[in-house]
């Protein structure tokens, strides 16, 4: 029998396809999103898989009081949550410096604030129930941080570390925490959503690096595979008996988490240096 999943972030990308694979394993999906009006892409996945999911919306970047009383309108609705994916997530791209206030702030208002305010309101009901499981979609930024996303590596660095004290927090209550790392997929957060700062100019101190960037990232939309991978992992996370507490998903996140844990500094930033061209 399945479990009653609550997914935020399910209009695209990784939110929609999670919320399709933990459908089709036989979980009952409430797939939140903050536009109703960007509902369409999810309905048409849900009816060519066959599967149902239920659309509810939920603005991650509301005010906390707010976020608490949606949560307890979608728990008296649907009833106690098994599992809460925190998928919501935005990525603002540009070097710091061409970052504006506002930029910095949506994306930490975004990645981790709304994260940590949708976490609050449901642990209560997973503590009553005496069980539950929290699964923070993270990235392979959340670990190695690359130049132009070093705000947007911060809320995910956040992330990881949130979720790593959580855990030991809510274990003895029977609720576990866990992560999902990701590498490059074709997901609008990076490749046709791609967000610049307010303020980033491909003429200015840091254009050199800028339009290497710029290029890099193109040519890796063009070889990066859809996020079916990442969703299959979160549906099978959601039901496995005894997940890890960490998954990375995806080759290149594989291989460059482990080269950054294991060459010197020096070499890593010589080889960074190379690849970008500066």
């Amino acid at each position: 029998m399945g479990e009653l999943v609550l997914i935020t972030g399910a209009s695209s990308g990784i939110g929609l396809s999670a919320a399709i694979e933990c459908a089709a394993l036989g979980h009952k999906v409430v797939a939140t999103m903050r536009d109703l009006g960007r509902r369409e892409a999810l309905e048409k996945a849900a009816k060519e898989r066959k599967v149902k999911v239920d659309i509810e919306r939920l603005d991650v970047t509301s005010p906390a009081e707010i976020i608490t009383e949606k949560v307890r309108e979608l728990l008296l609705k649907y009833g106690p949550f098994f599992s809460l994916v925190n998928n919501a997530g935005i990525a603002i791209g540009g070097p710091f410096e061409e970052q504006t206030e506002e930029d910095l702030r949506a994306q930490f208002e975004t990645n981790v604030f709304g994260l940590m305010a949708v976490t609050r309101a449901i642990l209560p009901s997973m503590r009553a129930a005496g069980r539950g499981r929290i699964v923070n979609v993270s990235s392979t930024s959340g670990r190695v941080a690359m130049p132009c996303l070093s705000i947007y590596a911060s809320t995910k660095h956040a992330v990881e570390g949130f979720s790593e004290g959580l855990r030991w927090e809510v274990e003895p209550f029977g609720v576990e925490v866990c992560v999902i790392a990701p590498g490059s997929f074709r997901t609008p957060i990076f490749f046709e959503n791609q967000k610049r700062g307010g303020r980033v100019s491909m003429e200015g101190p840091y254009g050199t690096l800028n339009r290497r960037l710029e290029s890099l990232i193109q040519e890796r939309a063009d070889r990066s595979p859809p996020p079916d991978e990442v969703g299959r992992t979160i549906a099978r996370i959601v039901g496995d008996k005894a997940p890890p507490f960490r998954t990375i998903v995806g080759k290149d996140a594989l291989t460059l988490t482990a080269l950054r844990g294991v060459i010197p500094d020096r070499l890593f930033g010589a080889g960074l240096r190379r690849v970008l061209g500066v």
